[in-house]
């Protein structure tokens, strides 16, 4: 009898290892130093890719709907401060992150459904320059988000300014320019349709597939151009007082008018807040408290389980009132230049006395002199690649996948988790 029964409990063991190597949808497991398994129904997958010259992340919804958030495409060089371009610079940083979208494309995906933009930086949309080069039709120039539809098309765009562009002051960039182009020209050729972020709504990405089988899935928007929500229903306020008040050096800085939104499924929640800060500029003195919107997202937002870090890790970003009130488990950092992330903000990021509990940081990208200057960066969980967010059906856990960003084989460096949903 006891045989018998060790022999069952040997079976179960095997079936379970046996299991516990696939996923969902019969393929194998994630391993390190193999490719990274394609997305299965029910899963949310958060994609921090790494091209050295900005932001750029893709989400698959668990229905399979698609959003990009900023198209990365810094292409003016600031020697000694950049990073270079990865995998390399034979294309374009936006052209990078196309194909990086086509390959991890759901299969049944024909397009991105939403495209939001956090704020008109070239490091978040492209920057247009002299001879940035032109779109086949001579409508407009190519760089970022400009660039990512030569690839994989855009079913909607949603930004801060649309449609016209004029808060605090007119917009007048050539980078910003060229982007309204771009959209004219999209529109009535293509079938795009322009929005502008709605602060406060729960209905502006909308699950597109099969959204009554993922009730707990919400997209909720926090703020943009200084709007915050209240906590309540779809309403929000304004931080920033009426412009004819202030003088032009007050008016707030376009890294503080970003877009913020916090992504819930089950119990797990994320975090993005553009390149909002907690100062606008370097003084012994503190700023009006309006100016800090950064503080403000965090009260309405509350806990997340993972939070990309704002404005890169930059020395003006992440301030205290934002890691108390989040408290992430971990913290994404985007880096796009020598500093990031700061040695005050990692030192922040790491401090238990700002919040207690464990916490793991990611960076996408740190340059030799950063990994010298910011003490402690030496703990992070990773310094180089992709950082992809993958969480299970359900929400109530999540791992996180670092991949190799040398080349385009989506190989996995390492995997951290699962962590529990909190």
């Amino acid at each position: 009898m006891k045989t018998k029964l060790l022999q069952l409990v040997l079976l179960a063991f095997v079936a379970m290892c046996i299991g516990g190597a696939r996923t969902q949808a019969g393929e194998a497991a994630p391993e390190v130093g193999k490719p990274f398994p394609a997305w299965s129904k029910g899963e949310l997958d958060i994609h921090h890719i790494n091209t050295g010259r900005g932001d750029a992340q893709f989400m698959i919804l668990p229905d399979g709907t698609t959003l990009m958030e900023d198209a990365s495409g810094k292409t003016v060089e600031e020697p000694p401060f950049s990073l270079p371009t990865k995998p390399d610079a034979s294309r374009p940083p936006g052209e990078w992150v196309a194909r990086y979208i086509q390959r991890v494309l759901p299969k049944s995906a024909r397009k991105i459904d939403y495209a939001v933009l956090s704020h008109f930086h070239g490091d978040h949309m492209g920057t247009i320059v002299k001879d940035s080069p032109w779109a086949p039709s001579g409508a407009y120039q190519l760089s970022g988000i400009t660039l990512i539809p030569e690839f994989v098309s855009i079913a909607r765009i949603v930004d801060r300014g649309w449609p016209d562009y004029d808060y605090p002051a007119p917009v007048t960039s050539l980078t910003v320019r060229n982007y309204r182009k771009f959209l004219d020209w999209q529109i009535r050729n293509r079938g795009l349709q322009v929005e502008q972020f709605q602060p406060g709504h729960n209905d502006q990405f909308a699950l597109l597939h099969d959204p009554k089988s993922y009730p707990t899935f919400e997209i909720r928007n926090l703020a943009a151009n200084g709007v915050v929500w209240t906590g309540f229903g779809s309403s929000a306020h304004g931080m920033v007082p009426p412009i004819a008040s202030l003088s032009r050096e007050d008016y707030p800085i376009e890294n503080n008018l970003s877009v913020a939104f916090r992504v819930s499924y089950g119990k797990f929640d994320y975090y993005s807040g553009g390149d909002l800060s907690s100062n606008d500029e370097e003084t012994a003195f503190r700023p009006p408290l309006w100016k800090d919107i950064e503080a403000a997202v965090s009260q309405v937002c509350g806990p997340v389980d993972v939070m990309k870090a704002d404005h890169h890790g930059s020395w003006d970003a992440n301030g205290i009132s934002l890691l108390a009130n989040l408290r992430p488990r971990v913290i994404v950092v985007d880096a796009r230049a020598q500093g990031h992330p700061a040695v005050n903000t990692y030192e922040r990021m790491s401090s238990k006395k700002i919040w207690p509990g464990e916490r793991d940081i990611f960076v996408t990208n740190v340059s030799p002199a950063t990994a010298k200057t910011t003490y402690g960066i030496e703990n992070a969980k990773s310094t180089q690649g992709h950082v992809v967010i993958r969480v299970a059906p359900g929400g109530g856990s999540y791992r996180v996948f670092v991949l190799e960003d040398d080349d385009e084989e989506m190989r996995v460096k390492a995997i951290f988790g699962p962590y529990e949903s909190r």
